[in-house]
């Protein structure tokens, strides 16, 4: 087991084992990791049976292992057999910092506990009483939801309705998820759900297919949209869209409580990950990160 620089990666051995690999996230491809991390590696034997993607980032001259924004976590694939406790050694010496978020656990790595939702292809989803009320307050408005090929009117409204309000969403990640959204179009993987409201556009979902499960990635509507139940309304389409498919539907993971909420309440089930943090930086590159906290606040 190596870790392995971008540009000598195998990409095709390394997508091979992922999309082999049951319920395996779209978030480990090589493309999808192009397009949202800064920099990427991957820790793997030498015949790509088993390994990990590991995004990264370097701050003067100082590497943090870390998960990008639009990524929930990242996962190991094929055998642990000793090799993931291998990896959870050496990762802390490759890089002094990190904060990566992983579906297993590291051995004697500092973790938190979070959950994300998904729905099993095999379940039969129930709906709580507020996504009840809230669907059929879309039912009664005669929202008209259908598949679109229209990106532009939902980047428009992530603009203009959540880049005000979400403070770790920025133009950069704006643009870098417009690339992810033509790379999942140009090879198949895209479905968009576009929201209309007396023939007015007011939101819209990005979904991914990929591995037999279908991955909300991101979506936006207008408050009133949401206040009248289009992205409850969206959401069950496409939970029903995917379930009538045989695949799983995973909402894409949030730490907010009413993000959680709301997917509960689609019938979305709770499935544990975790994020493991360490700091083995320099005493300079710690004072130096002090320094630009109080800055800020200055």
């Amino acid at each position: 087991m190596k870790f392995i620089s971008r540009e000598n990666i195998d990409c095709q051995k390394w997508d091979d084992l992922v999309a082999k690999t049951p319920g395996a996230s779209v978030f480990s491809l090589s493309s999808y990791l192009d397009e949202i991390g800064e920099n990427w590696m991957v820790y793997v034997d030498e015949n790509y049976t088993k390994g990990i993607a590991v995004p990264f980032a370097v701050r003067l001259g100082i590497k943090t292992c870390y998960t990008p924004i639009f990524i929930t976590h990242l996962e190991w694939f094929g055998e642990n057999d000793g090799a993931l406790a291998q990896f959870a050694k050496e990762v802390k010496t490759h890089f002094p910092l990190g904060n990566f978020c992983l579906r297993q656990s590291l051995e004697d790595v500092h973790s938190e506990e979070f959950v994300e939702q998904i729905i099993p292809s095999d379940s039969i989803p129930s709906l709580g009483s507020q996504a009840k009320r809230m669907i059929n307050k879309s039912h009664k408005l005669a929202h008209r939801i259908e598949l679109s090929s229209d990106q532009s009117a939902i980047f428009s409204m992530i603009r203009s309705e959540l880049l005000p309000k979400i403070s770790s969403l920025t133009e950069g990640s704006i643009e870098r998820l417009e690339q992810v959204v033509d790379n999942m179009a140009d090879k198949g993987r895209l479905q968009i759900l576009s929201v209309f409201e007396d023939d007015n556009f007011v939101g819209g979902l990005f979904l991914i297919d990929f591995n037999q499960t279908v991955l909300y990635l991101k979506g936006a509507f207008t408050d009133d949209a949401k206040k009248n139940g289009a992205m409850y309304a969206a959401m069950h389409q496409a939970i029903q869209q995917a379930l009538s498919k045989g695949k799983s539907f995973d909402f894409g993971g949030s730490r907010i409580d009413g993000v959680r909420h709301f997917n509960l309440q689609l019938g979305g089930l709770d499935r544990t990950y975790y994020c493991h943090q360490w700091d083995n930086s320099p005493v300079w590159y710690r004072w130096a990160k002090q320094l630009r906290k109080a800055l800020r606040k200055w």
